[in-house]
């Protein structure tokens, strides 16, 4: 027995939240590798090389690529959002 779909008002939400968090992610991420103002927790000091690689350059490459992949992902996961919309109201408007 396949699983029931989701509603499209929660999937709507989902999607919405899931596009916000991603772009907020990437947009935050992106600028502090940017502008090399990543910190990092006190936990992290326990373990002094890894704590050094994340803030030295290649730790800073490595955050900007993933905040540069966050922010990617926001645009596609928008992009099946809007097509959802559309969608749905393109066949709105055929049953008129």
């Amino acid at each position: 027995m396949p699983p029931r779909p989701r509603s499209f008002l929660l999937d709507t939400l989902i999607r919405g939240a899931r596009f916000f968090y991603l772009l907020w992610g990437g947009m935050l991420l992106t600028t502090l590798s940017l502008y090399d103002r990543l910190k990092l927790p006190t936990v992290l000091w326990t373990w002094p090389r890894a704590a050094r690689f994340l803030t030295s350059s290649w730790g800073r490459g490595i955050a900007l690529g993933l905040g540069l992949v966050m922010a990617i992902a926001a645009l596609v996961e928008v992009w099946h959002l809007v097509d959802r919309l559309l969608v749905m109201a393109t066949r709105d408007s055929e049953h008129d």
